[in-house]
């Protein structure tokens, strides 16, 4: 019995570990707190309009570059997407993120929308360019 005891309660740590994203990074708490404040920064950058600034600024250069630039990503980001976005970047400040040490990114899995990631770039957060492609 204390076999089992012992079992259940391993088991139980590391499944709270492995969805909470904790332990696996020591840097975990600081990069949910900061994505979680950006987040709030490109909300606010959506609900101006600031569609432009919002790809420049937060969405992954290597994406924007494959689109051919800032205006080519506009083009395809439309305005049911951004309004789709926004409230899902609303929603995701509430949710717990699960961090990959090895891409240096984290996920918000929303239960009714795709899954928002953010990638580590040289010290910057940056949203994907998966959350984008159809």
């Amino acid at each position: 019995m204390k076999s089992f005891t012992k079992i259940f309660f391993l088991f139980a740590a590391l499944s709270f570990f492995s969805c909470s994203g904790a332990g696996l990074s020591p840097q975990y708490g600081t990069y949910k707190k900061l994505l979680q404040n950006q987040m709030q920064e490109m909300s606010n950058v959506l609900f101006a309009g600031h569609n432009s600034e919002f790809l420049s600024t937060y969405v992954d250069p290597k994406y924007i570059n494959s689109m051919g630039g800032v205006n080519q990503a506009l083009l395809q980001f439309s305005n049911a997407e951004q309004q789709v976005l926004y409230r899902n970047l609303k929603v995701a400040q509430n949710v717990t993120p699960t961090y990959d040490d090895n891409s240096k990114t984290m996920t918000y899995t929303l239960s009714i929308a795709k899954p928002i990631a953010f990638k580590l770039i040289n010290g910057k957060w940056y949203m994907t360019g998966d959350w984008f492609k159809n």
